[in-house]
């Protein structure tokens, strides 16, 4: 395969660790272990791909679901990759799909929230973000000033397509022309066609393209192509022609994930890119492990002709699973309510109301009816879901949805408003507005009378929005989502900190998975999840050195095996004599928050207490008094905690902490946890914890310099002996963990 680096051959991105998983698989068989997306990226890159999408859309959500934290998992990887050498992590791109003033969420969100997710997702490795808007609304995509101005980050406006057959003048290409020099006013600097539904096809690519790249081609703006291979034949042909045309980059998915609702694989979009590849049969070999061939896949369950009608109608391939599941679960609801009524549709009274293909004709009918009334928006997240679900409400429990009337579709036999709730915020202007881009055309609004209507029939008495969806925030999101974060580390500590930082727990709770009851917490749920997984992290899966252990083990095995993906080179005793400055500046803040918060000091600050107590005994002897003074001098000389609560202190004490290694990291807890422990039992027999006082020079002394009878009492040697063995215990669990993943 020719690589990203021939002017002459496009670019291709492999979307499969993300899109492909998200058009293809239920959320429970998401793969989100960072060393399987490591080894497709490591795969990937070798068979000549730029880029490859790993973070947003769904997979934020899902990935808190299942409880990993989608920060980690991202951070894991691009660390990995920079620490595997080379120029990969110059040479290939992270990419992640935002959805411009809803991010990752379900409604518009405070500007300040979404610049810092952003920045976040910067900050953890993402140099190419891909934004768009359901509703191709550019007011809903205003960057962030901050995000503008970083230098190596690519921001992508998205052009997304549909086409309405009936209604051809609509989404005309002199529109997209125009949305993309808009995109371009606003700060971005490539620009995508994402084609969510199967619309596009070689003859309007053929016109499209070259109209695009005239405009772009100029300001050296490139242009990618990003279509769901849902309908093959259009969406292959489509593909296909945009080579011809000089499309900068194609997106595929590869592998078992391929095709479907998903996307054409690159062997399949020119064979001749990928002839006698070894990189690129290994790519599939890579995939096909983490992906056999038997796995479940969502898309696969829905009927070819069934798939192509729905697709044919604008039905996102993310969408049709539930809309077959809904409209299976209301079938005789929906017939009866037909066959009930006076009027009829298109001659139908005359189909098979026993067939399921009649339910699905209703279903589209009713579809194009509900985009007509919202004047023809664009089916993707959220729109798609929001449209095609009000469609089945319509059919299911509308008075008469046959009856050609609005109160016969949105109202039900009682005169109140139908689900779904979201379609009413949709006509009253709370997604945003649909733009003509077009000269003396402004809106391209819902009709006055329809209007009228919502406003007059809705649960929650919404009016029309009067400022932009995207200007209309409460300025509490940031705040809330704080308070949130706050609380959980405050309920369980260095635990909550293992899953992630204050601040992207911050984001995590802004940001939340839906939940079906308002008690649950979502966000207290992954970490609980998270907490299990971690019981794995523990020496031979039960063993531990010092209380909380597993909570600063969990997070640097995660980075661990993402590395050793890309330097298969590494063995036990590496590994334990790493600096903790070489997981990156994100880790070892991470890591130095759950030190800070660890349970253990509460046990030394009891411990400080008892020595207080013991020294101010009346009786109290010499050699004990030295011998206590000694542990106290020692947990002040061990502790890495910042002695002032500054942010000079903090900073200088976070530095000191990332250059001990993580033998000395974990020999310095088992130290303290040590004298924890011999105090409480031998409080009274100074002789058999204390001979002189203790630093972190002595624990990196003990551990790397060889014994001598002069340098070490029988005291120290204990200390060096259970040091020493503490250590070996480590690397004997990090090797055989090694050796797991060599396999």
């Amino acid at each position: 395969m020719a690589t990203a680096k021939d002017s002459k051959t496009p670019k291709f991105v492999n979307l499969t660790l993300r899109d492909g998983q998200q058009s293809t698989l239920a959320q429970e068989d998401w793969v989100f272990d960072p060393v399987n997306l490591s080894k497709v990226i490591s795969a990937s890159y070798k068979s000549g791909f730029s880029g490859a999408e790993i973070a947003g859309g769904q997979s934020f959500q899902i990935a808190i679901n299942c409880g990993y934290n989608p920060f980690t998992i991202l951070n894991a990887v691009s660390h990995a990759m920079e620490y595997g050498g080379g120029t990969l992590r110059n040479d290939f791109h992270l990419q992640m799909l935002f959805r411009g003033a809803n991010a990752l969420g379900f409604r518009h969100y405070d500007k300040d929230l979404i610049e810092k997710t952003l920045q976040e997702f910067i900050k953890c490795g993402i140099d190419k973000i891909r934004f768009f808007d359901a509703l191709n609304d550019i007011d809903n995509l205003k960057l962030p000033e901050s995000i503008k101005g970083q230098k190596g980050i690519t921001l992508e406006g998205a052009l997304c397509f549909t086409h309405y057959a009936e209604h051809p003048d609509r989404y005309t290409d002199e529109y997209y022309v125009n949305y993309a020099q808009a995109l371009i006013a606003e700060g971005y600097t490539a620009i995508g066609i994402k084609d969510m539904s199967g619309q596009l096809t070689a003859t309007r690519v053929a016109s499209l393209v070259p109209a695009l790249l005239e405009k772009l081609a100029p300001n050296n703006i490139p242009l990618s192509l990003h279509i769901h291979s849902t309908h093959h034949e259009n969406s292959l042909g489509a593909m296909q022609e945009a080579l011809k045309h000089g499309v900068e980059t194609l997106e595929t998915t590869e592998g078992t994930l391929a095709g479907g609702s998903a996307h054409h694989p690159l062997s399949s979009i020119d064979p001749n890119l990928t002839t006698n590849s070894t990189e690129y049969a290994n790519l599939q070999k890579t995939i096909a492990k983490i992906w056999p061939e038997n796995t479940d896949r969502k898309d696969h369950q829905i009927p070819d002709e069934l798939k192509q009608q729905l697709c044919a109608a604008g039905v996102p391939g993310g969408a049709m699973p539930f809309v077959i599941r809904d409209l299976s679960q209301q079938e005789s609801t929906i017939r009866a309510k037909y066959l009930s009524s006076s009027h009829t549709i298109d001659g139908r009274s005359e189909r098979n109301l026993e067939k399921f293909e009649t339910i699905i004709d209703l279903f589209i009918q009713e579809l194009k009816q509900v985009c007509t009334d919202a004047n023809l928006p664009l089916l993707v997240t959220p729109t798609a879901d929001i449209c095609c679900k009000q469609a089945i409400a319509n059919l299911a429990f509308g008075a008469d949805p046959y009856s050609g009337t609005l109160a016969g579709r949105y109202l039900n036999n009682s005169g109140q408003p139908n689900p779904d709730a979201r379609f009413t915020k949709l006509i009253l202007g709370y997604y945003g507005e649909l733009k003509a881009y077009a000269k003396g055309i402004q809106l391209h609004a819902p009709q006055p009378d329809i209007i009228t209507f919502f406003e007059a029939h809705n649960a929650t008495q919404l009016k029309t929005i009067t400022t932009h969806a995207a200007e209309s925030s409460t300025g509490d999101d940031l705040r809330e989502a704080q308070q949130q974060a706050w609380k959980l580390i405050q309920k369980l500590g260095a635990s909550a900190l293992s899953f992630a930082s204050f601040d992207q727990l911050t984001i995590l709770y802004a940001l939340k998975p839906f939940a079906p009851q308002a008690s649950m917490d979502p966000i207290h749920n992954a970490v609980q999840t998270y907490l299990d997984r971690s019981e794995n992290s523990k020496i031979d899966g039960r063993g531990s050195t010092f209380p909380g252990y597993e909570f600063l083990m969990q997070p640097l095995l995660c980075y661990m095996r993402s590395m050793f993906v890309f330097n298969k080179q590494l063995d036990a005793q590496d590994i334990v004599n790493l600096p903790i400055s070489s997981f990156g500046s994100i880790q070892s803040s991470h890591l130095y928050n759950i030190y800070v918060d660890l349970s253990i000091w509460k046990n030394v600050t009891n411990l400080s207490n008892h020595l207080s107590l013991l020294c101010s005994s009346s009786h109290i002897s010499d050699q004990l008094t030295q011998a206590a003074q000694y542990v106290s001098d020692s947990l002040a000389k061990l502790d890495l905690r910042p002695e002032k609560n500054e942010t000079a202190s903090i900073d200088q004490a976070r530095q000191k902490f990332s250059s001990f290694t993580i033998a000395e990291l974990f020999s310095n807890l088992a130290l303290i946890n040590a004298f924890v422990n011999d105090v409480a039992k031998h409080a009274t027999n100074p002789s058999l914890y204390a001979d002189r006082c203790l630093s972190m020079e002595d624990i990196t002394k003990f551990l790397n310099q060889k014994p001598t009878e002069a340098d070490h009492s029988p005291w120290q040697k204990r200390v060096r002996q259970s040091l020493v063995g503490k250590r070996l215990r480590l690397e004997s669990d990090l090797q055989k963990r090694l050796e797991g993943w060599r396999k």
